[in-house]
């Protein structure tokens, strides 16, 4: 059915349906205790009717005064006794029938014979009640109390009709069978509209949420109440969309970006080759200036490409890196190594101070890859030295990679890990670069390589005197190698 299909109805459907159950349940056990209440109040009254009619019997026949025989004491007791809306049988042992009430005021006609059946069924069951009905089929209950006065046993069968008390549980009956579906009836409208008012917010932010597309991710979910389920939910989302909106913008402005850094190397290549095919007369020189010019570009353009690369394995989850176990101090002293000509032809000494032994679990071309850039980044930014420091501190390496430059302004510092975040061009020298591409990927990609190998990179000083980068991994006790 379609509509079962529908939350709000399902939810009022179970509504109803488990207040159903529970007025039905507290419906039969409320008239179940009234009748057993109505029951057991007749059966007492009854029984103190038996009571009092052998009471009153026995003081009559031990009376010395007036010295009666037992019959004689049943007829005293019944002129003593009251019996409005009773009939009373005595029967004797021989259950022939001593006496009874002459009349009964709503009803008088039940039989002797009616009472001997009855009777039989006492005997039988050695019971003390039972429900009785009469020969026009009315239901009445029914008292079996034995007596002996003397020497005399008799039986008496004290008689009550149960009208008033039909009439009473008919008329809860008829009001719970009144009452219950009304309540129902109310419950279920009301409660189709409290899941309606509880389900709107949730239809609102469902034709929201289905306008929002790429275009328009700055688009938010409306929250009333960010204390209650659905105010979490939808804060939930909306902080999903923000995520989103920010993946989207990291992409458009990386494609942009990318575009801008490889459309200068593009340009340069293809002006000097236009340049080549449209002047004929040129020297040899000046052709391989243009070859130079176009080799550089090219090597430029390559290290943007490997570069972008490994970002964008970052950004797909590259979930595995070659890890062995190596010597970090290796690592660091041969790149160290390679980066000492091109210091010393740039006027920049590179100086390292770093602990021996220091064994880790690794990926070696990216550990490489991370130094590389954090020194290339100095050697650009430096004055006249560069100082790679390395040790091993409660169980973490700490390696600080510094310079001597003008170090980065306070503006720039929580940017300086972004994507093709370049500071001011002037502070440093991009001519300096042996390895990198220049486009401002280099800090990124280092924090990148440090994140994967569990550990992380930070700039802990930047100031007149200079910038230091620290790049904390945690080490490894005991190496696998030889």
């Amino acid at each position: 059915m379609k509509i079962l299909r529908s939350a709000r109805w399902r939810l009022t459907f179970l509504y109803v349906g488990v207040l159903a159950f529970i007025l039905a349940v507290l419906g039969f056990l409320a008239y179940t205790v009234f009748s057993l209440s109505f029951y057991d109040l007749t059966d007492k009254t009854l029984s103190e009717v038996g009571t009092s009619f052998e009471i009153t019997a026995r003081r009559h026949f031990e009376d010395v005064q007036e010295k009666m025989t037992a019959e004689e004491a049943l007829e005293h007791t019944a002129e003593d006794v009251s019996f409005k809306n009773y009939k009373v049988f005595v029967f004797s042992k021989t259950k022939e029938l001593r006496w009874q009430t002459k009349t009964l005021a709503l009803e008088p006609n039940i039989s002797v014979d009616t009472a001997h059946k009855w009777l039989d069924r006492f005997t039988a069951r050695r019971e003390a009640n039972l429900d009785g009905f009469s020969s026009d089929s009315e239901l009445y209950r029914v008292h079996y109390h034995p007596f002996r006065i003397g020497n005399s046993d008799f039986s008496l069968i004290v008689i009550h009709p149960l009208d008033e008390q039909k009439a009473f549980l008919a008329r809860i009956r008829n009001g719970l069978l009144l009452i219950v579906p009304v309540a129902l009836f109310l419950t279920s409208v009301g409660g189709y509209f409290l899941a309606r008012r509880t389900f709107l917010p949730i239809a609102e932010m469902s034709d929201k949420a289905a306008h929002i597309n790429a275009t328009n991710l700055y688009e938010r979910l409306p929250i009333e109440n960010e204390e209650d389920e659905l105010g979490r939910m939808a804060k939930t989302f909306n902080d999903l969309l923000a995520r989103l909106n920010r993946s989207f913008e990291q992409q458009k402005r990386f494609m942009a970006d990318a575009s801008h850094e490889l459309r200068t190397p593009v340009s340069i290549v293809r002006g000097e080759a236009e340049v080549s095919l449209t002047k004929k007369d040129r020297e040899a020189s000046e052709y391989l200036e243009t070859i130079e010019i176009m080799q550089k570009e090219g090597e430029r353009m390559s290290r943007i490409i490997e570069d972008l690369f490994t970002l964008a394995r970052a950004d797909a989850g590259a979930k595995k890196i070659q890890k062995s176990s190596i010597f970090l101090d290796d690592v660091i002293s041969e790149t160290v190594r390679a980066f000492r000509t091109l210091g010393l032809r740039q006027n920049v000494s590179v100086e390292m101070d770093v602990e021996e032994d220091m064994p880790i679990e690794g990926d070696e071309h990216l550990l490489r890859r991370l130094f590389t850039n954090l020194i290339d980044n100095a050697i650009k930014h430096a004055g006249s030295q560069v100082a790679i420091r390395g040790f091993k501190e409660e169980g973490i390496y700490r390696i600080e990679v510094s310079d001597d430059g003008p170090g980065i302004p306070v503006i720039n510092q929580p940017h300086i890990f972004e994507r093709f975040y370049r500071v001011d061009k002037s502070r440093s020298n991009e001519s300096r670069s042996l390895f990198g591409s220049g486009a401002g990927l280099g800090l990124s990609i280092a924090k990148w390589i440090a994140e994967r190998h569990d550990g992380h990179l930070e700039l802990t000083q930047s100031d007149s005197r200079g910038s230091v980068f620290t790049v904390n991994l945690p080490a490894k006790t005991k190496p696998d190698l030889l």
